[in-house]
């Protein structure tokens, strides 16, 4: 028997297995969009091997021909739309959907009205290429650091969209009539091209969504539940990554440590949903008044930490007082009543890179206690302690 019967036999039953793969992995990953897509995608690529292998029972060459280009137009265009939902690129998926239809009707012309070989053969394969070579910047423009599966994904598209170029082009330069010839060697580099493309695709995709994952725990192991910002762990990691760096590129970097004042009188008035939503609404005001690349996180309770860094002098120091004020000016409402909040500022301003975030911490702690003997509701620096 034909050895492509086999290859076709394997491909079919392989599409099948890694389209329930991502059937689970998306049942069991959150119901990811992308991963359902992949799922559609790689049975549509079981329907189109089935296609072929079911030729011989085809009467009509054109219904032959428009069911497998469909198959793998669908596929391809399926698989991008998920890469595309994945990183959440600007792509709009209307274009490909449109140009995807354009091409198959230009099939179907040059199929069943102005019958052209090379052309029929060819153009849905130059689409695939297209959205194959896409998928590849797509993967690799997602992170800054590329991860080692995103790297082998681009490669893997784009080597495959080269020689699937390499096939279409063979496929085109046989004219209007059958090329035997042109024929064989274009069945020859699909045929070493698409088994191994296809596994390696969806071996490269698996690792993607698994890097996704732990990306996602790592996350969650890093932040707090309540406020969203970070947790005590997630806010001493990342300070004390970025604390050289912050050190060495701005001139002023300063740890504001500060607390809500009475707090358990705010939990034992209006009970815990009250407390919880007074850190909630804290939160968000403090995060309005900080830069993007301010690191802030609840430490624990209602104690609040912020690393911050800025070239001007001024804005660095007003900042605490800023916050302070912004927090005071604004009532919280719950259950038709009002809460008014206060907080408490220790500050402390960094200057050697070989200081601990723990040390700074500590050292702030001290002036924020001084705040709250002062009277609370207010703003101290440790350089004022040791006056």
């Amino acid at each position: 028997m034909n050895p492509i019967f086999y290859i076709l036999v394997t491909l079919f039953f392989t599409s099948i297995i890694w389209s329930v793969i991502f059937l689970m992995s998306w049942y069991t990953l959150g119901k990811k969009q992308y991963a359902m897509l992949w799922t559609i995608a790689f049975a549509f690529s079981a329907c189109q091997w089935a296609t072929m292998l079911a030729e011989p029972l085809f009467n009509s060459n054109t219904l032959y021909w428009m069911l497998g280009s469909s198959f793998s137009v669908g596929s391809v265009l399926l698989g991008t739309w998920g890469h595309c939902i994945r990183v959440n690129s600007g792509i709009k998926i209307r274009y490909l959907i449109i140009s995807a239809i354009v091409t198959l009707a230009a099939v179907y012309y040059f199929t069943a009205i102005y019958v052209h070989v090379g052309l029929f053969m060819s153009l849905y394969v130059y689409y695939d290429v297209i959205l194959l070579v896409l998928n590849a910047v797509i993967i690799f423009r997602h992170k800054q650091k590329s991860l080692p599966a995103e790297i082998g994904a681009s490669i893997t598209y784009t080597l495959c969209g080269l020689l699937l170029f390499v096939a279409a082009s063979i496929a085109l330069l046989q004219g209007s009539q059958v090329n035997e010839e042109y024929i064989a060697l274009y069945t020859l580099i699909n045929f070493i091209t698409v088994p191994t493309a296809h596994v390696g695709m969806a071996v490269f995709i698996i690792f993607m969504m698994a890097s996704d994952l732990a990306e996602k725990m790592n996350h969650l192991a890093m932040s707090d539940e309540l406020t969203g910002c970070l947790n005590r762990r997630g806010f001493y990691n990342k300070s004390q990554e970025q604390l050289k760096d912050k050190l060495n590129n701005y001139n002023y970097v300063s740890l504001i440590y500060w607390d809500i004042d009475k707090f358990k009188k705010i939990n034992d008035e209006f009970g815990h949903a009250g407390g919880d939503l007074v850190l909630v609404e804290a939160a968000k005001i403090m995060q309005n008044c900080i830069n993007p690349c301010d690191l802030f996180g609840r430490i624990g309770g209602e104690e609040f930490a912020l690393l911050i860094a800025r070239n001007d002098e001024s804005s660095a120091k007003d900042l605490p007082e800023k916050l302070r004020n912004a927090l005071a000016s604004y009532p919280i409402h719950f259950n038709d009543k009002v809460i008014n909040v206060t907080a408490s500022f220790g500050v402390i301003n960094i200057k050697c890179n070989k200081t601990t975030i723990e040390s700074a911490i500590n050292e702030a702690d001290k002036a924020l206690y001084h705040a709250k003997n002062e009277g609370r509701n207010q703003v101290v620096h440790i350089s004022e302690l040791s006056q």
